[in-house]
């Protein structure tokens, strides 16, 4: 892992609105990015999580090419499904 990946990792990104949970660059796996298939900045990545009593819900972060927050989503309504 470069030096870069490992401050990633502990870069703190943003805190979810919604459960105050705060979500550093381990909880989105920063070291399976692979950057060279990132096409277009920022990068739409969407997180799915709960804290706490928090119910499971998904924010969505749009990363910047320095891997900072420059907007989030949440969504309450959430479906995963195994096609």
């Amino acid at each position: 892992m470069s030096k870069t990946r490992a401050l990633l990792m502990k870069k703190l990104l943003t805190i979810c609105p919604v459960c105050k949970k705060p979500i550093y660059g381990r909880d989105i796996d920063i070291n399976k990015i692979d950057i060279k298939k990132i096409n277009r900045w920022p990068m739409k990545y969407v997180h799915c999580h709960s804290h706490e009593k928090t119910p499971l819900h998904a924010l969505t972060l749009y990363i910047d090419a320095n891997f900072s927050v420059r907007a989030n989503e949440v969504s309450d309504i959430l479906k995963i499904q195994d096609v």
